[in-house]
């Protein structure tokens, strides 16, 4: 029976580390993709729709997914709230090097990129992470009064 619990152990830690690959694929994919649309399918009147598709719509959700499954899956412990540094990072990012880039190639001249995006995106991935998390309390709590009761 050892050697059926290490088994399981071994595919349960195998299925998490792909897990978090395909959430980390998946996050950067439609990342880039957003960066491609911008730079090579939009043009000067297209700003507007790309802004609010990219930026209020598709980031911001896939972000707050993402976080939200990184939270209930409990994914590196502890240090999943770093992670929404990272998401508050790579959001000021896209922005930086999609309009930010395209402004400061027009007038010749480098800028800072804006640290309020950071915080944005940090906002987004907060509420998710939180919500995941919780929401694995609430089910670690449900399966210790089950087995509680199953006990009894």
């Amino acid at each position: 029976m050892s050697n059926d619990l290490k088994e399981h152990k071994c595919l349960v830690k195998s299925k998490e580390k792909q897990s978090k690959r395909v959430l980390i694929v998946t996050y950067l994919t439609i990342w880039m993709l957003g960066l491609i649309v911008f730079w090579f399918f939009t043009s000067g009147s297209d700003a507007m729709g790309y802004s609010l598709i990219f930026f209020w719509i598709l980031l911001p959700v896939m972000t707050f997914v993402i976080s939200l499954l990184i939270g209930i899956n409990h994914y590196w412990g502890r240090c999943k709230w770093g992670v929404v540094v990272v998401f508050g990072f790579m959001y000021m990012l896209a922005e930086y090097v999609t309009f930010s880039a395209a402004n400061m190639i027009y007038i010749h001249k480098v800028k800072v990129p804006e640290i309020s995006m950071i915080l944005t995106g940090s906002i987004i991935a907060l509420a998710g992470m939180g919500i995941g998390t919780f929401i694995r309390f609430l089910k670690v709590k449900h399966t210790k009064e089950k087995m509680k009761n199953e006990s009894s």
